[in-house]
């Protein structure tokens, strides 16, 4: 029987996800990149097949804030660690 506990953890880093994306603020994130970052979670949240370019994508994006120094090397990992929170753990259904 599965639990609900992982779901609520993997909402949990979503929603971290959500709140340094927000608190960095729009004039460091244009809207493409927010909806881009949240689009690969989504897809890792709720499980969607082929959402390897989707989130591939994402670290994509992550890399070139960090690489730009648009964002703080923590910050980006942060976002890295609540993307891959959002995805079920390794041989769950």
């Amino acid at each position: 029987m599965m639990t609900a506990e992982p779901m609520i953890a993997r909402g949990a880093h979503y929603t971290a996800l959500l709140d340094t994306i927000d608190h960095q603020g729009a004039t460091k994130l244009d809207a493409r990149e927010r909806e881009q970052l949240l689009e690969a979670a989504d897809v890792l949240l709720f499980g969607e097949p082929d959402s390897e370019r989707t989130v591939r994508w994402a670290e994509v994006l992550i890399e070139d804030l960090e690489a730009s120094q648009r964002w703080s090397v923590e910050t980006c990992g942060q976002l890295r660690e609540h993307l891959y929170g959002c995805a079920a753990p390794t041989g769950a259904s």
